[in-house]
């Protein structure tokens, strides 16, 4: 995904993700994946022609009438751009005050502790 202005939507994400565990998939096989949502089959398909239109979702257009959707932004590569976006937005860019905000989450778990202390070692290192 080299265009930063792209932003996938909440939405989108859910698609994405299911393309990302399963590329190559139909619409069809697509909404069969996220039957909890609700959505219709009309909205899975504006949703990945969307994601279509946006380049981050591709067709392989071998079979007439029956495409097979894949990836094309690499799912790292889209969850990067999306942490940037969110310490931007919400933390001013600062990675300090979001590490602040979860240290002070009283909800962590000991192990999710453990893990983030682990993180700031590293970063030490």
């Amino acid at each position: 995904m080299n265009n930063d202005n792209i932003t996938i939507s909440d939405s989108e994400w859910k698609i994405m993700k299911v393309l990302w565990s399963s590329p190559y998939m139909t619409l069809k096989e697509i909404a069969g994946k996220v039957t909890e949502t609700g959505w219709s089959y009309t909205t899975v398909r504006t949703l990945v022609n969307r994601l279509a239109d946006k380049g981050v979702v591709a067709a392989d257009k071998s079979i007439a009438n029956n495409f097979k959707y894949y990836p094309v932004a690499a799912e790292e590569e889209c969850k990067i751009k999306e942490v940037k976006s969110f310490l931007e937005k919400v933390f001013d860019g600062s990675a300090g005050m979001l590490i602040s905000a979860l240290a002070k989450d009283s909800n962590l778990s000991e192990e999710e502790r453990k893990n983030l202390k682990n993180i700031i070692d590293k970063i030490e290192q």
